[in-house]
């Protein structure tokens, strides 16, 4: 039954909402990128290497190869004299040979010369003529970086689902997988609604508000791996949010700002009920509640509330972990986490989870959370003033000042 003019008489608890969202996404199709655009992508398969890393026995430090054997014995007071009979820079093959008694010259990454098995580094030599002399012992493999050390061929270097970072990148190619398997990136459809709705830099008149939610959400969206594209303003009324609906229904997913409250042009749950399925219309959260989900076309559809602080609170709750899920990933926030020391106390409604935004900062050598004073569902200042957020469960009514809270952390470091 609709509430418009009527109101919420009960709210659907944010994990039965979380449940009934996963319960209809899945993960995209994979495609095969090349590895240098496969940053921030999260793999479809594990990936193997092709190579061995190192790929030869190879010099970890400036100095000279020996045969670990001739050192025994060597000492600052009584050094060992070596034959140097040549170097190998990097770069360059190892065609030089170290018999007994002998040494090469080696530069850091250079290949071990045949019959050494021990670099001893510079700082521990004294060259005169066409020899060496060596200070100190050196044990079979010192400061040699042997074949495969790092990585063995045929080993599984990075496992499915993994999201690639920047060394992650370095990996695939230093292993010669210059080609990789990833998750699709989900295609958003973004659209807010509401008469009012003026765009980025336009003049106002009384009663017109500038749409930021459509560029907040969307930014939101690419935070996690999507693709997002904006589709426009689109007028309160039926016939429109149908046409729109239905062209956003070509995408992965689409997210509605506006127009999902209880109000007499809150429109867009009945429209997702009419043309498709709606799950749920009102969560039990704070801020966000006004938050609708529905599937059109299969495509999930969420009608998130028109305060930009709502929004995305609500995007974070439930749109960022269908998003997750849909490249492969852990169907959560994703956001860090830290463990921190409640400034003050916090109050929250019985019944409704409380989404707390707060600043953290670093006092008496432990972490402490300041919620932020100001924190109405339309103050968007109370976003770029947060370093996170901290949740209070639905049974609980407040927390008290002093309190160990965990802070999810918008980004790390802070």
């Amino acid at each position: 039954m609709s509430v418009r003019m009527r109101g919420f008489t009960s709210y659907t608890k944010l994990a039965d909402a979380l449940e009934m969202v996963l319960s209809r996404v899945k993960q995209l199709e994979p495609e095969v990128v090349p590895f240098e655009r496969a940053l921030n992508r999260a793999l479809a398969e594990d990936v193997i290497s092709r190579v061995d890393l190192p790929p030869f026995d190879r010099a970890a430090v400036d100095g000279y190869a020996v045969r670990a054997a001739d050192t025994f014995g060597a000492t600052e007071s009584k050094p060992v004299k070596l034959r140097v009979v040549g170097s190998v820079g990097v770069g360059s093959a190892a065609r030089l040979e170290v018999g007994r008694g002998e040494a090469a010259k080696v530069a850091t990454g250079a290949p071990m010369p045949r019959g050494a098995d021990a670099v001893v580094m510079v700082e521990q030599t004294k060259t005169e003529g066409e020899h060496v002399f060596i200070f100190a012992k050196l044990p079979p493999g010192k400061n040699v970086s042997a074949k495969g050390e790092d990585v063995r061929r045929g080993e599984v270097i990075l496992e499915k689902g993994r999201l690639l970072r920047p060394q992650e990148v370095g990996m695939l190619a230093a292993t010669g997988n210059v080609k990789v398997k990833v998750a699709r990136r989900p295609k958003v459809a973004i659209l807010a609604t509401g008469e009012e709705l003026r765009p980025p830099g336009a003049r106002l008149r009384e009663g017109e508000i500038i749409d930021a939610n459509s560029y907040s959400l969307a930014a939101a969206v690419e935070s996690c791996g999507g693709l997002p594209r904006r589709l426009g303003m689109v007028p309160d009324d039926a016939r429109s949010l149908r046409r729109a609906l239905r062209k956003a229904s070509g995408y992965d997913m689409a997210l509605i700002s506006g127009g999902s409250s209880v109000g007499e042009q809150d429109l867009v749950p009945d429209v997702i009920a009419e043309l498709g399925e709606l799950l749920f219309h009102g969560v039990a959260i704070r801020p966000g509640g006004p938050t609708a989900f529905g599937v059109v076309g299969g495509k999930p559809f969420f009608g998130l509330p028109g305060f930009p602080v709502s929004a995305l609170v609500a995007f974070d709750m439930l749109v960022r972990p269908a998003l997750r899920r849909m490249q492969g990933l852990p169907a959560d926030r994703g956001y860090p986490k830290v463990r921190a020391r409640l400034a003050r106390k916090v109050s929250s409604t019985l019944g409704r989870m409380g989404i707390v935004r707060v600043r953290v900062r670093e006092q008496a050598g432990e972490l402490v959370a300041e919620p932020i004073r100001v924190a109405g569902s339309g103050i968007l200042s109370s976003m770029t003033r947060a370093d996170g957020f901290l949740t209070v469960p639905e049974d609980v009514e407040g927390l008290k000042e002093g309190s160990l809270v965990e802070v999810e952390l918008y980004r790390w470091p802070m």
